[in-house]
């Protein structure tokens, strides 16, 4: 009956005079109550969150606890780990004292310490570590001659702001960017001539800024396209006047420049090729010119590549960003390949009125990405995900926020979670995989465990994402995919059915950027190689254009190399391409695959009528698209509820759920139910609710969304699996939370009852 359904680069040589794809700028702050902004900077309750600065192709953060944490590209060291290895999820910079401040360059990395001590590792072509070599060095070292109270990198310059309020410059001089009126490079600091009163610098690419405590800008080096911003294109070695006064903040970026005036009014002046001025336009601009709408409320703002961000009060605080997207989605609204010289915000990214967990606090752009530290004290980033510049755990683009995992988080914290038919799991705050339910992959089988237990079998530290079912999958931080639980039809992937009470690898991927199980069937993202599916094909669930049951991974026929996200359903499967359309395949009779027909696909068929789509979510026999206005569209089966638009009639096109036209940031379907991530941190379910799993304190089921009684979530995590009636969601303190279905212990609450409200995992 209705209700019951339950189955199962090596350092950048200087260039010619040409727009080149490349660069840099970012800066940093102090953690202090009060402070310039230059750049990526701090907001004044740095005291209690993370700043992060991001540079060419990797980020760094300074967390509450003055540990430095960096992520992404590391062919030169910037890392600071003592190697050249790439790392898609942040590992500790070693050596430095507790710090007060960071900057992430093109290619190096630089923080200071609380005795004002500045430490730079990674490239040092030009002499940019500050230590009198020219060297690159993965271990952080001393910067000579120095102390500072601000520090800011480039690509192949570093400036900081002394005690004494000078500015020194050092690294590459080739256009006079070092300020001291030569153009020979500098291993050392140089004092930049004429500038007193200096309170924060901001290094571009190859021209720097400085704002002085009178509120005036001055700026020097390369003015090919008008960065200095003095009305020439003639190139300064010395400081020449930008803005008189008035200003309270600075940011430099690969050919252009950004000011915040007082009242938090945005100008922006240099190269505008692709609109990253903002002012609506191509044209290059030689003198500061408005930002188009942010005349007022700007609090911070900063620059990459192709791409300007900005945190501004419209009237809560909101993230945006303008100029292109380059093909990797660094304008994070949802567009891989948009260009946009008005500023467009950043999806999911807007501060609710009443406040909220997932309201952004302090933004910082890199090359092709940039990330935001929000209420939560989370990290999310976006953009280009090549070098593990988002530091997620894997190397895909993300076109919307994505949340850094592992960093310092307190011990009863998670990264992420993933619930499923029988399993839950997390992925705990070490990189760990831990897991709760009945086959749970810890060597037993067909047993519950009603708390978390460790998954052994994984590499220590070295778990990127779980996604959990009737056992589970994870991917390792290198790409690594290794299966186990039920193995009846070959989910597993190794080329058997025999159930896998441990962890064992999938047979035959290269490397995997994210994992999805099914009911009956498990699929992958492999880097730059599409889709690969394996296990029950019966309904052409698997898309490799027959019904046969595989046992090891097959590829997905007729999709692109190159996929923004994959979801598998009972007995269906869609894929989210770059362009926002999505596509089906496997069972259709209900009309899953949201073609307009009831029929069974055994390759993928374009869904009907969607555009835009950031996310897909899919349930048993239903599917979920939620769009870069913040909606959600479902199809398919609809006894239940499923599609949330106050009927019980399937549907073989998608339609509307009911109320949720906007303010939705992430969705995820279950067996007979479906729930929405809203900005507030509410969620919001629907659908059959026979185990609570709607979290509103009944067992009634609701054929359009109702709010989950008494639950904030961090305002990113949420996870309920196609077969599933278990949903588990990370709280505004990152602890992990369930409700629903317990039969065998998927709450992780130490009991196998059922709930219909949020309970804490226990175990984690």
């Amino acid at each position: 009956m209705p209700g019951q359904r339950l189955n199962r680069n090596q350092h950048t040589p200087r260039r010619a005079r040409w727009r080149g794809r490349t660069i840099l700028c970012t800066v940093l702050g102090l953690l202090a109550p009060a402070f310039a902004m230059a750049g990526t900077t701090a907001p004044a309750v740095a005291m209690t969150l993370p700043v992060v600065s991001s540079g060419g192709g990797h980020s760094c953060a300074l967390m509450p606890d003055q540990s430095v944490w960096c992520w992404g590209h590391n062919n030169t060291g910037q890392l600071g780990n003592f190697s050249e290895n790439q790392s898609t999820v942040p590992v500790q910079v070693p050596t430095i004292p507790a710090a007060i401040g960071i900057a992430a360059g093109y290619g190096h990395s630089c923080a200071i310490d609380t005795t004002n001590i500045i430490w730079c590792w990674g490239s040092d072509a030009f002499g940019e570590l500050g230590n009198g070599t020219t060297k690159y060095d993965s271990a952080p070292g001393q910067v000579m001659s120095i102390k500072a109270s601000q520090v800011s990198a480039g690509n192949g310059l570093t400036c900081a702001v002394s005690l004494a309020h000078k500015a020194y410059c050092w690294g590459d001089n080739n256009y006079g960017e070092l300020g001291d009126g030569t153009n020979s490079d500098s291993s050392t600091p140089k004092l930049v001539k004429g500038l007193t009163g200096v309170q924060a610098v901001a290094a571009g690419y190859f021209h720097a800024c400085a704002l002085l405590l009178s509120g005036a800008i001055y700026c020097w080096g390369d003015n090919t396209f008008g960065a200095l911003g003095d009305g020439t294109t003639t190139d300064r070695n010395t400081p020449v006047l930008v803005i008189e006064g008035g200003a309270t903040a600075i940011a430099g970026g690969f050919d252009d420049t950004c000011a915040i005036l007082s009242g938090g009014d945005l100008k922006c002046w240099g190269d505008n090729g692709v609109g990253e001025l903002g002012d609506g336009t191509d044209v290059n601009a030689l003198v500061p010119t408005q930002v188009s709408g942010l005349t007022s409320g700007v609090s911070q703002v900063t620059l990459g590549e192709d791409v300007t961000c900005a945190l501004a009060a419209t009237p809560t605080t909101t993230a945006l960003c303008w100029g292109d997207a380059d093909g990797h989605g660094e304008l994070g609204n949802g567009s891989f390949d948009e260009q946009d010289p008005f500023p467009t915000t950043v999806f999911g990214l807007q501060s609710p009125p009443s406040g909220g967990p997932g309201g952004p606090e302090q933004i910082a752009a890199g090359a092709a990405h940039a990330c935001v530290v929000v209420v939560s004290a989370k990290v999310e980033c976006w953009g280009q995900g090549l070098f593990g510049n988002l530091g997620n755990g894997s190397t895909l683009d993300h076109a919307i926020p994505t949340p850094t995992i592992g960093l310092p988080e307190p011990a009863t914290a998670a990264d992420a979670v993933s619930s499923g038919g029988y399993t839950s799991c997390a992925v705990t705050v070490n990189l760990n995989a831990a897991c709760w339910g009945q086959d749970p992959g810890n060597g037993t089988l067909n047993t519950p465990f009603t708390s978390a237990v460790p998954v052994p079998g994984l590499p220590p530290g070295g778990v990127g994402q779980v996604s959990a079912d009737y056992g589970g999958c994870a991917v390792t931080v290198g790409g690594a995919p290794l299966c186990w639980g039920d193995n009846t039809w070959g989910e597993v992937g190794n080329g058997t059915a025999t159930d896998q009470a441990s962890p064992v690898p999938v047979t035959g991927l290269p490397i995997v950027e994210t994992v999805t199980t099914g009911g009956r069937h498990t699929c992958a993202l492999v880097h730059n190689d599409g889709a690969f599916c394996w296990g029950d094909n019966s309904n052409g669930d698997v898309g490799d254009g027959t019904t046969t049951q595989r046992d090891t991974p097959v590829a997905v026929k007729n999709l692109p190399a190159n996929l923004a996200q994959i979801s598998a359903g009972g007995g269906h499967t869609c894929a989210l391409l770059k362009d926002g359309s999505v596509k089906c395949w496997g069972s259709g009779a209900t009309g899953d695959l949201g073609d307009g027909s009831t029929s069974d696909r055994s390759a993928p068929v374009a869904v009907s009528g969607l555009s835009g789509v950031v996310q897909i979510a899919l349930g048993q026999v239903f599917s979920c698209a939620l769009t870069a206005a913040g909606s959600v569209s479902c199809w398919g089966y609809n006894t239940d509820g499923e599609l949330g638009n106050g009927t019980t009639t399937n549907s073989d096109v998608p339609v509307g759920v009911s109320g949720l036209s906007s303010g939705v940031v992430a969705i995820v379907g279950g067996d007979i139910s479906a729930c929405a991530l809203l900005q507030s941190g509410q969620v919001d379910c629907w659908g059959g609710n026979v185990t609570g799993q709607l979290g509103d304190g009944t067992t009634t089921g609701s054929l359009t969304p109702v709010g989950v009684g008494g639950f904030i979530s961090d305002g990113a995590s949420i996870a309920m699996n196609a077969t599933g009636q278990t949903v588990c969601s990370l709280n505004s303190s990152e602890e992990a939370e369930c409700w629903g279905g317990n039969y065998v212990g998927q709450l992780g609450d130490g009991s196998l009852a059922n709930s219909t409200s949020p309970v804490p995992v226990n175990g984690l």
